[in-house]
């Protein structure tokens, strides 16, 4: 194990959070509990690079994925903390979060920005994903309307 997984698993460890870790991967799994719906987290540590990535369980429907790509550029514009991200293929929409390491391990405060922010977009942007996907909603509102 390195010292950076090292480093984040004693982070969980004194958070109290509770996590699966991949000893042959350096992830480091987890499930939260959003306002709408459970939220998956996945930590991901290289030797440079702490990668948190946060996604909803459903994944989005291939006939949804053009307006969810459209709703994904609209809510990224202007972000400037992550984005989100959508894979086209088999449609899954996620947060993405990360910070560089340097010589020193960032402190909790960084941790856990990077941990809690994934899962507050979504549950900011939820909404409006959810308006377009089940509900027709015009995209441009839809995200307008998180954005308030």
């Amino acid at each position: 194990m390195s010292p950076q997984v090292d480093q984040v698993s004693a982070y969980l460890d004194r958070g109290g959070i509770k996590y699966e870790q991949d000893f042959e991967t350096s992830f480091f799994r987890m499930l939260f509990e959003g306002k709408h719906g459970d939220i998956r987290v996945l930590i991901v540590v290289e030797d440079s690079l702490v990668q948190v990535f946060a996604h909803p369980a459903n994944k989005v429907p291939e006939e949804n994925r053009s307006a969810i790509a459209e709703a994904v550029c609209r809510a990224n514009y202007g972000l400037k903390v992550g984005k989100f991200e959508l894979d086209m293929a088999d449609g899954e929409l996620r947060y993405q979060t990360s910070v560089p390491l340097g010589d020193e391990f960032p402190d909790d405060s960084v941790m856990d920005h990077l941990l809690y922010v994934g899962g507050a977009m979504i549950d900011r942007y939820m909404p409006a994903f959810l308006s377009i996907i089940y509900g027709n909603e015009d995209v441009k509102l839809a995200i307008q309307a998180a954005e308030l």
